[in-house]
């Protein structure tokens, strides 16, 4: 039977079994409504939900989650909740294996013909002009399948190389990993740890929200501290993350997936790591700084804390996240590749956008490479 496929447009549309079956559903915690659910309350100002929940008969097979935003360049623009300066990672139809074909068939054919409301009077549809899906895994087997999904539709899909994350494949024992590292890098994980198994830096976890509460500003303040020092602003610069973040800290704690570590010098906060957590991996996702205690380099204390803490509670990977930051090759962490996905429309006025934009974006391009284009001649 073909699965339908069902625009929830309102969170209110979304019973508690709805969003249960979506947690069951999601391969990580960034995919589970503790995350995305917050950032949505934090950011729906500047968007529309446009989640798709996938059904065959009474059974939720998959959900799309997604949600619509309105470009100057690019018009109606679907992307994933979790998107923007949240950078979310490892993004995905939620869907078990053996629903990814009609999964991925289902929303494909819906977004086809969503496009074109016409040929569908009657049908309950998404006016969009474009898809950007970003913080996507190349090796996703459904976001592959959806690829080839709407391929088969006739959707015009360009795929390019994204920001991908790095990983470290965790050993069986600490000591393993300590032998990983080079002569140097073993000196600076025993250095590194000495102050915190001497005491010099105390480190505390956040066990229930009365603590959370409590060390939130310092949290916030030595991440927007490091971020100064090093003249580049800080995601709590923009105030919507401030409130995503925190709503998301709260609603990870009571699902037992967060892992908020403050470090203190004689009762002095001095460093702090953000990691959402679940059996197997552990997701680094923020940390934060006091440049004034930069001798006690308690930002690298916190770091080998954090790894050999995943290590002795039987995870398999440690997981960077995204970006290409040099230091992350130090730790023995490895390229996970990603991929960015978008798609055009076919109703002619998004193709139009589209000519537009890309030629702006050449024109751009040629001035920047200095070949002449624009510039004044002698």
């Amino acid at each position: 039977m073909m699965s339908s496929v069902e625009l929830i447009t309102n969170v209110e549309q979304l019973s508690a079994d709805d969003l249960a079956r979506w947690n069951e559903l999601a391969r990580n915690p960034l995919q589970r409504w503790e995350w995305l659910g917050s950032w949505w309350r934090a950011y729906q100002g500047d968007y529309r939900l446009c989640v798709l929940k996938i059904k065959r008969q009474d059974e939720i097979i998959a959900f799309a989650p997604w949600c619509l935003q309105s470009r100057v360049g690019t018009g109606k623009t679907i992307q994933f909740l979790g998107s923007g300066k949240a950078c979310t990672d490892h993004l995905s139809l939620l869907v078990a294996d053996g629903d990814i074909d009609d999964a991925c068939s289902a929303v494909a054919r819906w977004l086809a013909h969503s496009a074109d409301p016409t040929e569908n009077a009657g049908e309950q549809c998404l006016l969009w002009d474009a898809i950007e899906l970003i913080g996507v895994d190349r090796s996703d087997r459904t976001m592959n399948t959806l690829v080839e999904a709407m391929q088969r539709e006739k959707l015009d899909v360009e795929l390019a190389d994204g920001l991908g994350c790095y990983a470290i494949d965790l050993p069986a024992t600490w000591d393993e990993y300590v032998r990983m590292r080079s002569k140097s890098g073993r000196r600076e994980v025993r250095q590194s740890l000495k102050n915190i198994d001497t005491g010099t830096v105390r480190v505390d976890r956040v066990e229930n929200q009365q603590q959370l509460e409590a060390v939130w500003d310092h949290f916030v303040a030595l991440h927007q501290r490091r971020r100064h020092a090093s003249g580049t602003t800080g995601c709590f610069d923009h105030p919507p993350f401030d409130v995503f973040l925190r709503d998301a800290a709260s609603q990870l704690l009571d699902a037992g997936l967060l892992e908020l570590i403050i470090a203190t010098n004689d009762g002095v906060p001095v460093a702090a790591h953000f990691a959402i957590v679940d059996n197997d991996r552990w997701y680094f996702y923020q940390s934060g700084m006091d440049p004034d205690a930069e001798a006690l380099r308690p930002g690298l204390s916190m770091f080998c804390h954090a790894i050999r803490q995943s290590i002795e509670t039987g995870r398999t990977t440690f997981d960077m996240m995204r970006g290409d930051e040099p230091y992350k090759l130090r730790w023995r962490a490895e390229l996970m590749p990603a991929q960015e996905i978008r798609v055009c429309s076919p109703r002619r006025s998004a193709q139009l956008r589209q000519q537009v934009v890309k030629v702006g974006v050449t024109f751009k391009n040629l001035v920047k490479s200095g070949l002449g284009i624009g510039q004044p001649q002698s």
